[in-house]
């Protein structure tokens, strides 16, 4: 308990707390000295609330929320699935998948950058979309996709109410790339349980691959769905890295998601006390990642309680 305290509940309090005061990164505040005290009361989370810039991050992370999961997710299942068929080259599969996790997601952006880098000979996916002809502009009912500048105007589709700029889903993919391994090994050790008597019985009553499938595999995999599902949003939800290496953000806020947002309100202005309005971003983040985990965390306890 004392060391829980000292490095994660102590920390935690003095994190909220913060977000109550003004202060800079070069005059931080410090609970034990009064004369950084600058007290704001909620003033930082109005001003936060009241951003246009905020709730612009907002929907960005929300398109993250729900796209990188789900793609995550359903992909990573067909994937174990598919060399949990396999077999003989499932090693060889695996590692495939797994390998893009053993770079950092800083790399993983400056690689993408170069494929999707709007110069055919320097762009790999523009000289493919060329090479087939599909290069141009899409118009397709409410989705505008346009080639070429995938991390400048990738175009957009349009909801009625709001739009969603396709250059969001740009970087999504090389983020997918990166993390699909996870998704993998978690559903592929799922697999590695599932009794072999009850597959073979299945197949000798004439159920056919996609019954299996939906009846058998994706029932026992509920458990690292949920586990890979809850990791999916906690990464979505505060990632950085990959978005400022690829495009900071821009064009103009098309790509700025929450944690960027509450990193330039930090370390932009280093001399105004705009620290207390970075904070209140990554408190109501943190209060967003508990409430999607939760489902998960209770699960999880009526488990250990049984």
């Amino acid at each position: 308990m004392v060391i829980f305290t000292a490095f994660y509940l102590w920390p935690a309090v003095q994190t909220v707390l913060s977000s109550f005061f003004r202060w800079s990164l070069l005059r931080p505040w410090q609970p034990q000295d009064r004369t950084t005290w600058d007290y704001a009361g909620l003033e930082n989370y109005r001003q936060t609330l009241n951003d246009a810039s905020f709730w612009n991050a907002a929907i960005n992370s929300l398109i993250w929320l729900v796209v990188f999961p789900l793609l995550v997710t359903g992909v990573s299942v067909l994937v174990a699935i598919l060399i949990w068929h396999t077999r003989r080259w499932g090693a060889v599969f695996r590692t495939v998948f797994v390998l893009p996790m053993t770079i950092s997601l800083a790399a993983a952006g400056v690689i993408w950058s170069f494929i999707y880098n709007p110069d055919p000979d320097i762009g790999v996916l523009n000289a493919v979309l060329q090479a087939v002809h599909l290069d141009g502009q899409l118009d397709l009912g409410p989705l505008h996709l346009r080639t070429g500048q995938w991390l400048a105007d990738a175009g957009h589709l349009d909801l009625g109410f709001t739009q969603i700029r396709l250059v969001n889903i740009a970087i999504i993919i090389p983020a997918f790339w990166a993390f699909t391994g996870f998704g993998v090994v978690t559903f592929t050790a799922g697999l590695s349980s599932l009794p072999g008597d009850l597959i073979d019985s299945a197949r000798v009553d004439g159920c056919r691959a996609w019954h299996l499938v939906r009846h058998i595999i994706l029932p026992h995999l509920r458990r690292p769905m949920m586990v890979t599902f809850v990791m999916s949003v906690i990464f979505a939800l505060r990632t950085f890295d990959i978005v400022y290496v690829m495009t900071q953000g821009g064009p103009g806020e098309d790509t700025m998601v929450l944690a960027l947002l509450s990193w330039q309100q930090a370390f932009a202005f280093l001399t105004r006390p705009r620290a207390g309005l970075a904070v209140s971003v990554a408190v109501l983040m943190s209060a967003a990642l508990i409430v999607f985990a939760y489902p998960y965390l209770k699960s999880m306890l009526r488990r250990e309680a049984r």
